[in-house]
């Protein structure tokens, strides 16, 4: 039984040598791929911050400011409450606004090329085999 194994492993292990190289040539390529598309992905979550950041800050100075002085153009007259309102309202589509944004950064996809690079590598094994 172990005479008839021994030509199958012997096999196994010629093929394993011989595809070694190329194999370990192959990862490698893959892992400097990841690493790439990481920095990518870095750079990009990184943007998505800073604009979520700025956007945050920025609204914030605007609401207050221009609810400040709409308020003191408006306190003694009847339009008090519609001017309160309509600053909700402005805050509310502003808010709108960078939530579609960051969605839209958030739905770009990642490591696109890696998993492409993988999944024909995985149909030329399952080929070779």
């Amino acid at each position: 039984m172990t005479k008839s194994a021994a030509p199958g492993l012997q096999d196994a292990a010629r093929i394993l040598q011989a595809a070694g190289g190329p194999l370990l040539s192959q990862a490698k390529l893959h892992a400097k791929l990841a690493g790439i598309e990481w920095q990518e992905e870095k750079n990009r979550l990184l943007r998505m911050l800073a604009a979520a950041l700025l956007g945050f800050a920025c609204l914030l100075c605007a609401l207050l400011f221009a609810g400040a002085l709409a308020l003191a153009m408006t306190w003694d007259t009847p339009y008090r409450v519609p001017t309160i309102a309509a600053l909700v309202i402005l805050s509310s589509l502003g808010l709108v606004a960078a939530w579609r944004y960051f969605k839209a950064q958030s739905a770009l996809e990642s490591f696109a090329a890696s998993r492409e690079e993988l999944a024909a590598d995985s149909a030329l094994l399952k080929a070779a085999s």
